[in-house]
């Protein structure tokens, strides 16, 4: 399955924008800094010297730190967090399992893999949604599109194929994000390493016995 990272993801998504290269630049080091330092350990001098411009540039075109922050996340919601799902989903389509339990630890190894990667820059962003009602929203129409695209499709197949309880998509979905997370989150916090090949094999063991048909 695909595995770009949010960092790589992001960077395309400002070629798609009308911005200059310096802008780009900003941005992209705000990110990475923000991600590696912390938003309050991170400087204005800092951003400046890893894009290349003068601080007075990063004032010029942002204003602040906060600015800088919110001309990152516009791009996260419109743009980052769809194409990541639409890689994503788009291989899910593209690939054949013979059985739900395949299907699924192929999920969450790939879903695994991507949270690890993207973890420094996904902690920013989950302290956005947390905050701030608009970024919620957006995550939820995200969450919507899944259900009604072709990962729901796919779940409904295996439903119609009496391999996966007849349970609402939406409730089977968040079943399976909150596992995923529940390994990654204390390996990201803690600065630990999680065995991907182990975790993703024992998360698909427990859901398989909760979402198997009675």
């Amino acid at each position: 399955m695909v595995h770009n990272d949010i960092q790589t993801l992001f960077a395309e998504s400002l070629n798609e924008l009308k911005l200059t290269e310096k802008q780009k630049a900003v941005l992209n080091a705000s990110l990475k800094l923000f991600s590696e330092k912390g938003f309050d350990r991170t400087s204005t001098s800092d951003i400046a010297q890893l894009a290349g411009v003068s601080e007075g540039t990063v004032y010029k075109q942002f204003k602040t730190k906060e600015g800088i922050l919110t001309a990152i996340i516009g791009p996260f919601i419109q743009q980052v967090m769809p194409k990541a799902a639409t890689e994503f989903t788009n291989e899910v389509t593209h690939t054949s399992y013979p059985s739900f339990g395949e299907f699924l630890h192929a999920i969450i190894k790939d879903r695994m893999v991507f949270a690890l990667n993207s973890m420094p820059q996904l902690r920013i962003i989950l302290h956005e949604v947390i905050t701030n009602q608009a970024i919620a929203t957006g995550f939820s129409h995200l969450f919507e599109n899944l259900i009604v695209g072709p990962l729901g499709q796919t779940l409904k197949h295996y439903q119609e194929e009496k391999q996966l309880v007849d349970w609402p998509l939406d409730r089977i979905i968040r079943y399976v994000a909150t596992t995923v997370m529940g390994y990654v989150l204390p390996a990201a916090l803690l600065h630990g390493s999680v065995d991907i090949e182990h975790a993703s094999r024992e998360a698909t063991e427990f859901l398989l016995k909760g979402l198997k048909p009675a």
